[in-house]
């Protein structure tokens, strides 16, 4: 690993741009990155990074192959600069004179600061010791409030940044709940990002319904609407529950129970019969039982919540789905026994299969962003199955746990989404807020939980129509953010609900937790039930009216184009049929007919649903219906990674890569995971509750498919640093992309500058046909920067069959 440049001379090299000068070469370091620290004279000097000494692979600005110089500049009397190169990005950092980092805000007298809002404080001054390019800096004396932060550079407020990463943005506010508590502010130089988190978390649980504890007495709600007759059983006494009073709620009981009750049994009575409590955070398995515990006050084992991943725009974002049993589950994973198929097992370091990474280290070469983690709240199946059958809202499911202490259950989640954080993944939690496991689960507290006609297919849909159903889902969602610290939430069947309610369930979220980024999304329509009140739920028609809260929905319209049925053996357009306008629409991101967010309402079911491209979530392959290789084989097509059937993998999942929105990959896809056992395609099509045999991850398939894992990690690089494959708006969409149809062939043209909005930058060429394409190219230099194979750097205008092509200008 080396560092050519055009220092090389001043530190011995016998030419500048060496690739195997030994004064150059880099050394890989315990955290798995690359450095070197060079003494340079002053001057303004630009470098790449060259893997195995030679030009055949290299990086430069962005993490990007084969990418622009990356220059800097050394101040008079020279200085030493250390440059870090992480292998899972390919970005290559330095510390050359870099500007002092400091946290400021109306809170910093309170830390030793002479004035508030000071550049100059050097009490607050961030550092970033290891290289990695985020700054971050801690303290327990910010008194509980809630305060205003910015981040200014070089001392000086003539750089700084506020909101949003905005320079001279508006102040981020945030909030620390108790004195004492652990506050973090870290800044990420290369988006400018600040994020503040309070590490104790919330020090009193969110004022709801449920069993709301504290050391000399828990308070106990529910609601029961058609039942006075509300009893609890606790530490072998019976209360009676009283109707109480509380702001923005009806129809609930309540009563205060004294003494310390920290994880005792509790159980609900509404009319004699023993009922659940749809707000416990602890459960005991497999009853009606709750547990009286503190959610809050639960810490990671680290002492607090580390930074979470920077997420400057929701369209930077690649998400890949997974299933806590499945993803770990087999021996191949590497993973410990004890945590195989668990919550802490998808986030072991260092495990392998015959030596290549799996598990969470695999995730980060991938280059994925999030993780969409199939249903992880308590479910009534018993595992293997996906969880899409709930019971308890907010309480992690036992069956992924090592343990059976209530702290330690919760602990050991936040110390998953801990643990993904600090490896730069996000987590985004699947939520089924559409159904229950059967009506019995709130059947017996009141029927008004459910809706009159079944909508989910399940036979007990839930109604959020009713005010306090939609409030219990609100509540739950806070809860996951608050006390779990999760980053978003994909919504299963999410056409069962109103789009109102999914409005103000993200307002409200984003409005509270400013500095979250939270994503939301889900599937725009119910189980195939006729609804009454249609054009009021979540539908493609209805996403414009939630654009202002970052909603969006799976684009099953450009799935389909591009796959054809979910479990039929007719590939569309991958297989060389099927309607190519249609993806071209779905390349620009499927945007709306008008900039405006009044729903669609003449056509519900409208392909043009997105009113920014962070709406729509692109893909052709999730947990249900046959996965991506296993329709390519049922459809046809044979040959393995190296054959036919690879090339159709590699052009489905290039398409979603290089298309406007937000990617979505599901588990495996990567190095061509199949279901189907011994020809069984049957099982393969609806796997939901079927053998680790069928739905196991086996790691050996990355090993044998290598190419393909290298495919996909090339084209989201690629993405990542391509910055005209994540346009972000409405308009940039109409303006800065043309696309053409030619025969089956789909081109982009793309700019990412607005001011010179047809000056396009990148083109992308997607061929289906198994012919060679030659492209027309606007005038200039270009670049062919991924072919079938992944990445390379060629001239040329011959775009391989079955395959996607990108070409750079410059």
């Amino acid at each position: 690993m080396s560092l050519p440049g055009t220092f090389d001379t001043a530190i011995g090299c016998s030419a500048t741009w060496q690739t195997n000068c030994a004064q150059d070469q880099m050394t890989l370091a315990a955290d798995g990155r690359w450095k070197e620290s060079l003494s340079l004279p002053a001057g303004s000097y630009s470098y790449k990074v060259a893997i195995d000494d030679a030009w055949t692979v290299n990086y430069g600005a962005g993490g990007a192959p084969n990418g622009s110089n990356i220059n800097i500049t050394v101040p008079t009397g020279g200085e030493t600069v250390t440059f870090v190169y992480d292998p899972d990005t390919h970005v290559v950092t330095d510390n050359s004179a870099m500007p002092v980092v400091t946290a400021t805000g109306d809170w910093q007298t309170a830390v030793g600061c002479t004035t508030t809002w000071s550049a100059t404080c050097t009490t607050t001054t961030m550092t970033d010791p290891n290289g990695t390019g985020v700054s971050t800096w801690s303290t327990t004396a910010i008194p509980a409030g809630t305060w205003n932060t910015k981040v200014t550079l070089g001392q000086s407020w003539t750089t700084n940044y506020g909101a949003g990463a905005a320079a001279n943005g508006a102040n981020i506010p945030f909030t620390v709940p108790a004195s004492g508590d652990t506050t973090t502010f870290s800044y990420n130089a290369s988006t400018h990002l600040l994020t503040v988190v309070s590490n104790a978390g919330a020090a009193t649980p969110l004022n709801t319904l449920g069993a709301l504890y504290t050391p000399t007495a828990t308070t106990f709600r529910i609601w029961s609407p058609d039942s006075s007759n509300v009893t609890l059983g606790v530490g072998g006494t019976s209360y009676t529950l009283s109707p109480t009073t509380l702001p923005g709620y009806s129809g609930v009981y309540q009563t205060v129970v004294a003494g310390n009750l920290l994880d005792q049994d509790y159980q609900f009575y509404v009319g004699g019969a023993a009922v659940p409590d749809p707000y416990a955070q602890m459960v005991v398995p497999g009853t009606t039982e709750g547990v009286v515990v503190d959610t809050a006050a639960v810490t990671p084992t680290d002492g607090g919540w580390d930074p979470r991943p920077a997420l400057v725009n929701r369209t930077d974002a690649v998400v890949y789905e997974l299933s806590v049993h499945d993803y770990t589950v087999d021996p191949s994973s590497g993973v410990d026994a004890a945590k195989r198929g668990k919550f802490l097992g998808l986030v072991e370091n260092g495990t392998t299969d015959d030596g290549v990474s799996t598990g969470i280290d695999h995730l980060k070469q991938l280059g994925v962003t999030a993780v969409q983690i199939m249903p992880a709240f308590d479910f009534g199946s018993t595992v293997p199955n996906w969880g899409y059958d709930p019971v308890d809202y907010n309480v992690p499911e036992e069956q992924y746990s090592q343990f059976t202490a209530p702290e330690d259950r919760i602990r050991e989640f936040k110390d998953m989404v801990n643990a993904f954080h600090r490896n730069g993944i996000r987590v985004i939690m699947d939520v089924v807020f559409n159904h229950t496991y059967t009506k019995s689960v709130f059947g017996n507290i009141t029927g008004k939980y459910y809706t009159a006609t079944d909508l989910s297919g399940t036979g007990d849909s839930i109604d959020d129509g009713n005010p306090m159903v939609s409030q219990m889902i609100q509540d739950s969602l806070e809860h996951w953010v608050r006390d779990y610290n999760v980053d978003g939430f994909r919504f299963d069947l999410a056409g069962v609900h109103y789009y109102n309610n999914a409005y103000t369930w993200a307002d409200y979220l984003e409005t509270t937790y400013p500095d979250r980024d939270l994503m939301f999304y889900g599937e725009p329509w119910n189980g195939g039930a006729s609804d009454p009140n249609e054009a009021q739920k979540v539908r493609y028609g209805t996403m414009p009216a939630l654009a202002p809260v970052h909603f969006g929905a799976f684009n099953g319209v450009y799935r389909d184009a591009i796959r054809g049925g979910t479990n039929d053996n007719v590939m569309a357009f991958m297989g060389g049929n099927g309607n190519p306008s249609a993806i071209a629409f779905g390349m620009t991101g499927s945007p709306t007919d008008a900039d405006s967010t009044a729903p669609v309402s003449s056509n519900l079911w409208t392909p043009a649903f997105a009113l920014s491209p962070e709406q729509t979530m692109n893909y052709v392959s999730i947990h249900d219906n046959l996965n991506l290789y296993d329709k390519i084989t049922y459809s046809g097509a044979t040959g393995g990674a190296t054959g036919t059937a690879g090339a159709i993998d590699r052009l489905a999942v290039g398409t979603i890569l290089t298309s406007q929105g937000i990617p979505v990959i599901a588990e495996g896809d990567e190095f061509l995971r199949s279901k189907v056992v011994n020809g069984d395609y049957t099982t393969a099509m609806n796997s939901y509750d079927a053998p680790d045999s069928v739905n196991a991850i086996h790691w050996g398939d990355l090993i044998t498919n290598a190419t393909i894992d290298t495919y996909y990690k090339d084209a989201i690089a690629l993405r990542k640093a391509t910055a005209s494959l994540r346009l972000t708006t409405w308009s940039a969409v109409k303006n800065q992309m043309t696309t053409q149809v030619n025969g089956s062939v789909v081109v982009a043209e793309i700019s990412s500058n607005p001011a010179a909005p047809t000056a396009y930058d990148t083109v992308v060429v997607v061929n289906p046909t198994t012919s060679a394409y030659n492209a027309t190219l606007p005038a200039g230099t270009w670049t062919k920067v991924l072919n079938a194979n992944g990445t390379t750097s060629a001239t040329g205008t011959s775009c391989d069959p079955q395959a996607v092509t990108v070409f750079t200008a410059g």
